[in-house]
């Protein structure tokens, strides 16, 4: 977050958090020129940790910068989805020629987010994991909070969360 946390100097080049370009990396976890050849995952997991909604509008300062952090968090995550989405929309209809995805080591499309499914003609997905809607109230200054006893109520959100998923993961692989 450039307004609290300096860049951090590598190499003569300053870098910040990728939550304002490339937030998760989606694109690269699919292409075998960043993971390696046989390691194009068959699912990508996205733990979300900015909801996409809330529940009213801010009106104070700082709950406008806590919700505008937020959409910045989900911006690029979402145009990267919408992007593999359309790439992967095109390879089903063959729009490419087979030497040419031969060129990006791409043997079939790759991850459709569950959003799209409707218009996909293929059941590929990127589950979410999302914290629990009790922690959608977290504000500017908690999620910055190191004290223990935030860190632990969020750890222990994380665990019930991941729990639920995996219970789900199961369920839909019956």
């Amino acid at each position: 977050m450039p307004n609290i946390f300096p860049a951090v100097q590598h190499e003569g080049r300053a870098y910040w958090d990728g939550l304002f370009s490339d937030n998760p990396p989606i694109n690269e976890l699919v292409r075998a020129q960043y993971v390696g050849e046989g390691n194009i995952p068959d699912e990508v997991w996205v733990i979300k940790i900015n909801p996409t909604g809330c529940r009213s509008v801010p009106e104070l300062p700082e709950a406008i910068a806590d919700r505008r952090n937020e959409m910045v968090g989900n911006v690029s995550l979402f145009q990267q989805l919408d992007t593999l989405s359309w790439l992967n929309e095109l390879m089903l209809r063959d729009a490419f020629r087979p030497e040419f995805l031969a060129q990006f080591d791409i043997r079939q499309p790759v991850l459709i987010p569950k959003c799209h499914l409707a218009q996909a003609t293929a059941p590929y997905h990127i589950p979410f994991i999302e914290m629990s809607e009790a922690l959608h109230e977290l504000d500017y200054e908690s999620k910055l909070d190191r004290n223990p006893e935030n860190l632990t109520r969020l750890i222990e959100d994380g665990r019930r969360q991941a729990s639920l998923f995996l219970q789900g993961r199961r369920a839909a692989l019956r």
